[in-house]
Order: C-alpha cells, then structure tokens, then sequence
C-alpha cells in the first residue's frame, strides 16, 4: 500500500474528444467548473444551467460579447475522463454518486429517486469548492 496520496483536486489531461467548443449564450465567467446545458434557440450553443437535461462541465469562462476576440465566445465543455466541478449544497465526499442541481453544481444524487447520475466522485470538495468526478454518459430514467 502506498503512502502517497493526492493532496488536491486534480484533472486528468483530457484525451481527444473528451472537450468540444460550443458557441455560448450569455455571461458564463462565474460558471467554469459547473455543468451547462444546450440553448434550444440557437444550434451547437450552450447556456448556464437552468435544470435542463446536462451536456457536460465548462473548462473556462466564456462571454457572449460581440465586440470581444474570438476565443472569449467559445465555450470548452468536459463531456468525459475526470472533471473538476464546483460542489453544492452540503458538498460532495469520495465515491458519491452525483446529479446536476441549480447553477451547475453538484450535489450527492440518490438513484432510487431515479435522479439523473452524471458521475462519481474522486476528490471531495465542501460546498462552493471544486472537487474531481469521473463523468458518466448521462442518460435519463424512466
């Protein structure tokens, strides 16, 4: 057994794929770290989270401005490997099971409320600090 141990949250560097740039809708500077979901008025554009269902965790802090540089309207979502997200309500600890709530966070997620699991956390965090999660492929109950 090794006596080492990870002493911060952390993210493993993404494999091809694991991040696609969207075009964003509205100010998402205070939402990096927080999952995103699709805006249904405009194509291949993501908004903040509003309970919808989710695409995926926002890599950095992207603002819809027309006057702004190019790389400032693109927003790089985490849709797979392992994530560093902002924890919610009452935090997260090692190997919760974890949904999507209000504003993106995470929270602890209870599968027999059929609440939708979109990973497992690998680095605690208290609430409104970043933790690691291994991402799952969403998918809805029914």
């Amino acid at each position: 057994m090794s006596t080492t141990q990870i002493a911060s949250h952390f993210r493993e560097g993404p494999a091809p794929g694991d991040v696609s740039s969207y075009d964003v809708e509205g100010d998402l500077s205070s939402y990096e770290y927080c999952f995103v979901e699709l805006d249904t008025s405009r194509p291949r554009c993501v908004k903040a989270y509003n309970g919808g269902f989710p695409v995926g965790v926002l890599t950095n802090r992207p603002i819809e401005d027309a006057t702004a540089i190019a790389f400032s309207l693109i927003a790089r979502v985490q849709t797979r490997g392992k994530a560093l997200v902002k924890a919610g309500s009452g935090g997260i600890a090692v190997s919760d099971l974890v949904k999507v709530t209000t504003g993106g966070v995470v929270i602890k997620a209870t599968p027999t409320d059929k609440d939708i699991i979109v990973g497992q956390c690998e680095y605690a965090a208290a609430e409104g600090l970043v933790g690691t999660i291994r991402l799952f492929a969403t998918y809805a109950s029914v």
